[in-house]
């Protein structure tokens, strides 16, 4: 028995009400259940109920034992004062209130239908993926879509969350902000944390001092990435060491720099190396002074993935590492990555300036671009797709992978539509 299960049986009264008394024998009567507080204080607010024939407005207070009160030490909290009734499943020891009247306590043990606890302790234990996979492809299609855009929405107001701690970090600054959540992106899984110590340590303001030149963009970011520690018969690696040399003592940046140790290559295919992720990243940098003035200006997806279509310096169509020609020629950043790049970095944006300025249509705009993004492709989608859901787009697969991570992996089913609706009695 678990305290969320009897949540779930107060918050839908989902055991017998029939001759409802206290266990001190006193009539109760429910109007309302109330508002379940997932907030500190008394687990539901606003309960309506008469104990007694005396009508009460209050909260209730749900535990397995009665004596939960006392290890809870609610007995010295004023938050629940209020209480009026307790609802436990065993009452096992009177609960006083501070007053020294006895605080009416329901027992839901001997009220619940046998099956419907039986077949929740199956599900929550249930040891796949997904508790309920045996059942999931015979629930309606309805009852899962409701879920998995739920869940889409809880993902991205969890990914703006962390886009305004990252603003408040930096004084409010949206350009920064962006340029450093874009490098995160460019890091992919990867090399997301070096990316991001990178650009803490290079001021988005520099960039855009020397933006207007390749050259001086690439030394920026490769010195302070720790790959032009010295010169090389590479003639570019060369110019860019002199630049980076120049430009260090200029700015001072030596004390941020990182080691090229902290960078990530092995089992990684050549087109995801760090090295072109960093040159692709300065091409985005130098196409735009305003990087994120030019995303809320960007009215599609297929312009947004047109922004990031980035065309690299020459000697990054030939090259993989410094010094190591490629046999062939080196592919751009492709519609894959590209989407991995925007669902991570910019749909998060646009939804954390819409809900700091109030205007949900940057809210509106960033769902629809990822209802236009083609659906991801991993592991946790494949596991979907052979449970019978196939997502047609990213707004899709985001639910989809935040089902799986917080919703599944934590058997919060009584907190899932899904769940939900295969618990509900059938009677």
């Amino acid at each position: 028995m678990t305290e969320s299960f009897l949540h779930y049986l107060w918050q839908f009264q989902y055991f017998d009400k029939k001759e409802l008394v206290t266990t001190t024998g006193e009539l109760v009567s429910i109007s309302s259940p109330g508002i379940l507080n997932t907030d500190a204080g008394p687990d539901f607010s606003q309960v309506k109920i008469k104990v007694d024939q005396i009508s009460w407005v209050g909260s209730v207070e749900i535990h397995i034992q009665s004596s939960d009160w006392y290890e809870h030490k609610h007995n010295d909290d004023a938050a629940y004062e209020n209480v009026v009734l307790h609802v436990v499943w065993e009452e096992n020891k009177p609960v006083y209130r501070a007053s020294g009247t006895r605080l009416p306590t329901l027992q839901l043990k001997d009220r619940v239908d046998k099956a419907l606890v039986k077949s929740y302790t199956k599900l929550v234990n249930n040891v796949g993926h997904v508790p309920c996979q045996a059942i999931f492809p015979s629930v309606d299609s309805v009852t899962k879509q409701a879920m998995v855009d739920r869940a889409a929405m809880i993902r991205l107001e969890e990914k703006s969350k962390q886009v305004l701690k990252f603003l408040q970090s930096n004084q409010g600054d949206w350009e920064e902000t962006t340029y450093q959540l874009l490098a995160a992106g460019f890091g992919f899984k990867v090399n997301k944390d070096p990316f991001l110590q990178l650009s803490k340590s290079l001021p988005y303001k520099l960039i855009r001092k020397h933006r207007a030149s390749t050259e001086q963009t690439e030394a920026l970011l490769f010195g302070q990435a720790g790959f032009l520690t010295t010169k090389t018969k590479d003639e570019y690696l060369t110019k860019l060491f002199n630049e980076f040399t120049f430009l260090n003592k200029k700015y001072n940046l030596s004390q941020g720099q990182l080691h090229p140790s902290q960078w990530k290559f092995l089992r990684l295919r050549p087109a995801n190396f760090p090295t072109i992720r960093l040159a692709q990243f300065a091409a985005l940098l130098g196409n735009s002074d305003n990087i994120f003035s030019t995303l809320l200006t960007t009215n599609s997806h297929h312009d947004l993935q047109k922004l990031f279509q980035v065309q690299t310096s020459s000697y990054w169509k030939q090259h993989y590492r410094f010094g190591k020609r490629a046999t062939g020629s080196v592919p751009e950043l492709g519609a894959d990555s590209r989407d991995v790049i925007l669902i991570n970095t910019v749909i998060p944006l646009l939804i954390a300036y819409g809900q700091s300025r109030d205007d949900w249509s940057y809210v509106d705009r960033a769902v629809n671009f990822l209802q236009q993004a083609t659906a991801e492709k991993n592991k946790i989608i494949r596991l979907w797709q052979q449970l019978g859901y196939t997502a047609t787009n990213a707004f899709e697969t985001q639910g989809l992978i935040e089902l799986h991570n917080n919703f599944c992996q934590r058997r919060a089913c009584l907190n899932c539509t899904i769940g939900s609706s295969i618990l509900k009695p059938t009677v």
